[in-house]
């Protein structure tokens, strides 16, 4: 079980200087179809847990949906990309499960499935209500939990799903494909350890000379850069001379990372090249941006 106390004196020894987590692999999977929402044995009733649920909000619950739609729920689509990771032997210390819109069936928990089938007793736990900044700040905090506590292998489960048992007409970053992706960070990995920045109240007409500053750092060391741009980023903004590959669209909160995955063997045994991931939430006026590199390390 994961603890934690209280902060140490301010005049105590820094800790020791900890081991960068490392993207080892990435895994994608997409899904279509699923199951029938009815017959519904689970209690209480989906209908109910629904009906609810939304009654706070200006939406309202369509019970017609469960009797013709379909699912793939979070843990089933996370059950089934566990099996496309290679066999974990290592004890995890953490598991962070991320999305941008709520779980169809939210009785069944991804996050306290992972810990409980997975190697060691990591720390786990879900983030939502975060909008396309949702990954970003999962590997914010995955990096702030390895320098608190020295983590030293870490799981981060991002999911979007398609169905809704409500009218979503007129709402923005809706998915619109079922998908999942897996990043698995520890001692070894094709990819350095994520830094990531998540700029707040950051106005449309900030967005391009903001990500231009960060193309261009001198922290770079020469490497040349890939720039990988989530839904809320136009690729064509940035010209023939940067190297942009977009998300997939209708992946909100997996496109950025799905794309990723795709760019990295591309990269594999062609040297050094820093990774730039970058969205952009309009509505929360949220930049996020993450820089790898590659070509380095093991």
């Amino acid at each position: 079980m994961y603890l934690t106390t209280s902060p140490g004196q301010s005049d105590a020894p820094a800790p020791a200087r900890r081991a960068p987590l490392r993207l080892s692999r990435p895994v994608v999977r997409t899904f279509s179809g699923g199951r029938p929402f009815l017959p519904d044995p689970v209690e209480p009733s989906l209908a109910q847990m629904q009906a609810d649920l939304v009654r706070p909000y200006p939406v309202e619950f369509r019970p017609e949906l469960l009797e013709r739609g379909e699912r793939n729920t979070f843990l089933e689509m996370t059950q089934e990309l566990l099996a496309d990771l290679p066999p974990l032997q290592e004890p995890l210390d953490l598991v962070l499960v991320a999305h941008t819109v709520p779980d169809a069936d939210p009785r069944r928990s991804p996050s306290c499935h992972l810990a409980d089938v997975l190697p060691g007793d990591p720390l786990a736990f879900n983030l939502s209500d975060q909008g396309t900044a949702a990954g970003f700040t999962a590997l914010r905090l995955v990096s702030e939990y390895a320098a608190a506590d020295a983590f030293r292998r870490a799981l981060v489960v991002l999911l979007d799903q398609r169905t809704f048992l409500y009218d979503t007409t007129g709402a923005r970053d809706v998915p619109r494909q079922d998908c999942a992706v897996a990043l698995l960070f520890g001692p070894e990995g094709r990819a350095g350890e994520p830094v990531t920045r998540q700029l707040a109240g950051v106005a449309p007409d900030e967005v391009r000379p903001t990500l231009d500053a960060v193309l261009n750092e001198p922290g770079g060391g020469g490497r040349p850069v890939t720039l990988i741009t989530g839904q809320g980023l136009d690729a064509e903004w940035f010209g023939p001379g940067i190297d942009v590959r977009p998300a997939p669209p209708g992946r909100p909160c997996t496109g950025p990372w799905s794309a990723l995955a795709d760019v990295l063997p591309e990269f594999e045994g062609a040297g050094p090249r820093r990774l730039v991931v970058a969205e952009y939430d309009s509505t929360l006026r949220y930049l996020c941006i993450s820089t790898l590199d590659v070509g380095e390390g093991t």
